[in-house]
């Protein structure tokens, strides 16, 4: 005897079988997307961060490697004969004028990258970190200027305005630095001779340098450099990143 063919609609499934389904195209979607992602995502651009202004065809913000003086100009269009191989620090800012090309303090601080380095950056930088205002970021450098550096970011304790809950806001946007950078000068040790390989610094202030820390004694930062006749603001900030302070000769 032929048994009867069914056509109607087959047999839902059971609740538990409809959740494990429902579960396994999630898990399809999100694993897409996760893909599509990481194919989409730009890479990062190499080198430092470094703006160019001025007497170039192309002023703007590029990623130098090797980040020098030269490099800077060329990757802004600028002429390059005769421009030394002068290292940049990201943030760097460069004016290219008739006078050739020379480091001047960042026209953008967000082009310094986190966590910021309490003990050599200045008030433009300070200013990045959450929370930092002008009086903060001066209190900063007023305070290692005068006591010496941060040893920690504890340490920042010490200074008006960045106690206790203050200081837990900034603490993961600052770091105090554990190692001087590579080929860095320290100002306490160097002679006259390598002082001259910091940038706008000539015979005449490398020999006015070691003269004072000789009269007046060791630089317990690179701020206190203003001591010396002929360095303004504009000169510690070219300094910052390239000079360190430490040991007495």
């Amino acid at each position: 005897m032929a048994k009867r063919l069914h056509f109607g609609p087959d047999r839902e499934p059971p609740p538990a079988d409809r959740r494990v389904m429902a579960l396994g195209a999630a898990f399809l979607v999100v694993a897409s997307l996760l893909m599509l992602r990481s194919l989409w995502s730009p890479a990062a651009p190499q080198g430092q961060l470094v703006e160019v202004r001025g007497d170039v065809a192309r002023p703007g913000v590029y990623a130098v490697e090797p980040a020098t003086l030269s490099a800077a100009v060329e990757a802004a269009g600028g002429l390059t004969d005769g421009l030394p191989d002068t290292p940049l620090a990201q943030g760097d800012a460069v004016q290219v004028d008739a006078d050739g090309a020379r480091v001047v303090p960042m026209g953008d601080p967000l082009l310094v990258a986190l966590p910021i380095n309490v003990n050599v950056n200045g008030v433009e930088a300070l200013k990045v970190i959450p929370g930092v205002t002008d009086d903060v970021a001066s209190a900063i450098i007023a305070e290692r200027a005068a006591h010496g550096p941060f040893h920690d970011v504890g340490d920042l304790k010490r200074v008006k305005g960045l106690g206790g809950a203050a200081l837990d806001r900034v603490r993961p946007f600052v770091t105090t630095g554990t190692t001087a950078p590579k080929g860095s000068i320290d100002l306490n040790t160097a002679d006259a001779l390598a002082l001259e390989s910091l940038p706008g610094v000539g015979p005449s202030l490398a020999a006015r340098i070691v003269a004072d820390r000789q009269a007046n004694g060791p630089y317990r930062a690179v701020d206190a450099l203003d001591r010396v006749s002929g360095v303004g603001p504009a000169t510690v900030e070219r300094l910052r990143g390239r000079a360190t302070v430490g040991g007495s000769p």
